[in-house]
């Protein structure tokens, strides 16, 4: 008997999932995953520049920046993936064709500077940490982790890349060795559950709290998330309003627990350096010579490691994030490598001119916070047009939240400039 074209049409959803080689359930893998892997952009070398540099020179202080932040992306994220699961569209596209000409343009100018501070994050941790555990000189760090970039582009262009499982061991490094330094530091309980609290901020401060917000509430995140949850990628298999809906429960299931994995490893940076001195909030070097003082070579060997898995498995998704924003935007395909050198170029560049690494991280995160709002804003539109999105449109209760979020995110931008510490 012939299969039904329903029967063919389900099987075709199921079979072109990206996770399906992960050998998981249709309902977990397929939004778990997702989350998981955009959950590294919210554990890069960013993150280890900005939170190593509030514990140390705050304390616990900025924890509660940790936990807004972390809480906000569980928001923002589900919106990203809803979008995708919905429409089966990222959240380029639905951008390049809602806002058309000028507008079009605008965004994705935009978008490319936060895939390009993305890249400068990821190419300089990743060299930083091969520096601190080989001693190669950060040029060639750079270059090295620009040249694994490009063989993970070649293998992903070639089909053979394991993209999923190499990004998902790197995670389960950075969370343990992170995890593994809390435990074993000397750690104020009752300051850091009073730190929870929000506090005043000085103009120090309040640069670390914005560039947390971008290191952690990352624009390009969002854009990989509206790509990766799509159910469909050639547009001609369309889910039913009922698998829709049964996949967005899942998705916010999978979306807090990824989340959840992220702020736990955000948190714990900002937890272990907080025992450190003052002066180790410097950079990460410093920060990598105080911990192996302190606690011994093993403890810092565990942070270099964390930092090379967190440079390593960003840059994977940054390729898959590039690939998302110049498809998306630019409507017709650009050679890949054309794609990837225009991202990662300037950030090379940077490095040669002798500007201090750590710096470079902290910086690249408060642009990518000034850029947030730009992404943020069409996302909300988006899911929020019931036109677009049918039942899954967002609730009142959601749309209110989100709005508070960027609000919020928006407040802390204009406190740096008018505290003067941008």
């Amino acid at each position: 008997m012939a299969e039904s074209t329903s029967t063919r049409s389900k099987r075709r959803v199921d079979d072109r999932s990206p996770e399906r080689g992960l050998g998981g359930t249709f309902s977990a893998p397929r939004t778990l995953v997702p989350a998981l892997l955009a959950a590294i952009a919210y554990v890069d070398p960013g993150n280890f520049g900005v939170n190593i540099s509030s514990g140390a020179q705050h304390g616990y202080a900025l924890v509660w920046v940790v936990v807004f932040a972390s809480c906000s992306a569980m928001v923002i994220q589900y919106l990203a993936a809803k979008l995708g699961m919905v429409t089966g569209m990222s959240l380029a596209e639905h951008s390049a064709r809602r806002f058309p000409g000028i507008g079009r343009i605008l965004l994705w100018t935009q978008a490319e500077i936060v895939v390009i501070m993305t890249d400068l994050a990821e190419i300089v941790g990743g060299a930083i940490a091969l520096h601190l555990l080989f001693g190669l000189p950060l040029m060639w760090g750079a270059v090295a982790v620009t040249a694994f970039s490009l063989v993970v582009l070649y293998l992903k262009v070639h089909g053979r890349s394991h993209f999923e499982s190499v990004v998902l061991v790197l995670l389960a490094v950075i969370i343990g060795s992170l995890v593994w330094q809390v435990l074993i530091a000397d750690v104020d309980r009752v300051a850091l559950l009073h730190s929870m609290a929000p506090g005043p901020l000085d103009s120090s401060a309040a640069l670390l709290a914005v560039g947390i917000v971008g290191a952690t509430v990352m624009p390009h995140a969002l854009h990989f998330h509206s790509a990766a949850s799509r159910a469909r990628d050639d547009g001609t298999v369309e889910p039913s309003q009922t698998e829709r809906m049964r996949i967005g429960r899942h998705t916010v299931r999978s979306v807090v627990v990824a989340m959840s994995v992220a702020g736990v490893a955000n948190v714990s940076l900002v937890v272990f350096s907080a025992a450190l001195p003052a002066e180790a909030g410097a950079s990460i070097e410093t920060a990598y010579a105080a911990l192996g003082a302190q606690a011994g070579q093993i403890a810092a060997t565990m942070l270099a490691v964390a930092l090379l898995a967190s440079g390593l498995a960003s840059t994977l998704v940054g390729v898959q994030t590039g690939d998302v924003v110049m498809t998306g935007f630019g409507k017709r395909p650009i050679p890949a490598l054309v794609r990837r050198m225009l991202a990662v170029v300037p950030t090379l560049i940077i490095l040669g001119v002798g500007v201090e690494p750590t710096n470079a991280l902290i910086w690249s995160q408060v642009v990518l916070s000034f850029a947030l709002p730009g992404t943020l804003i069409p996302l909300l539109l988006f899911t929020h047009d019931r036109r677009l999105m049918g039942r899954m449109a967002n609730h009142r209760l959601t749309t209110v939240v989100a709005w508070l979020i960027t609000a919020v995110i928006v407040g802390l931008v204009g406190f740096l400039l008018v505290s003067g510490g941008a």
